[in-house]
């Protein structure tokens, strides 16, 4: 995690082959602590002019410069597209789902994304709220509703495969930390 610690300008010069920038996403996990149900975790849907309109995804976007550490930066994203808060120290367990890698068609120009998996816990599965401009629904969704890709009786087309890989070890790790 300490790599995750730095500001995006000390990030870069170490990854010379991201050339474009670095996005990050939250993988949140809520479950209660008496057992009350299996875990969930939070998929939020594209709004329809958006790039992969009405895909689900998890919550993130692009490191700024004026981002303290990457870190930082996935928790400021998760509270402005969830209204989530996210505490660091104690919810955010690590990376999860390996490091994605693209490359811009028009620029030419390399990326990197990083999913972090964070837990939640509580008696009552976090109340969200969606920016509206880039979402238009969230969903709770079970590791089993991930595994087939239909939660609630209702599909879930993911944006990438990496994310449905990515939610599914981080359900693993969740497990692991229970035992």
């Amino acid at each position: 995690m300490e790599e995750y610690s730095r500001p995006l300008s000390t990030y870069l010069p170490n990854h010379p082959s991201i050339t474009g920038g670095l996005v990050v996403s939250a993988v949140i996990i809520h479950s209660s602590p008496n057992n009350h149900g299996p875990p969930r975790t939070l998929i939020i849907q594209r709004a329809l002019k958006d790039g992969f309109p009405l895909k689900w995804e998890t919550p993130g976007g692009g490191v700024e410069d004026f981002d303290k550490s990457i870190i930082s930066a996935a928790v400021r994203e998760v509270k402005e597209e969830t209204g989530l808060v996210v505490d660091p120290e104690t919810e955010i367990l690590g990376p999860v789902g390996g490091l994605a890698e693209w490359i811009e068609p028009k620029t030419g120009l390399v990326w990197r994304k990083v999913m972090f998996l964070v837990r939640l816990t509580g008696e009552e599965v976090p109340v969200v709220r969606l920016e509206e401009r880039e979402h238009r629904d969230y969903r709770w969704v079970t590791e089993a509703e991930v595994e087939v890709e239909d939660g609630e009786g209702r599909g879930i087309e993911f944006a990438y495969g990496e994310l449905r890989k990515g939610v599914l070890e981080g359900f693993g790790r969740v497990r692991e930390l229970v035992r």
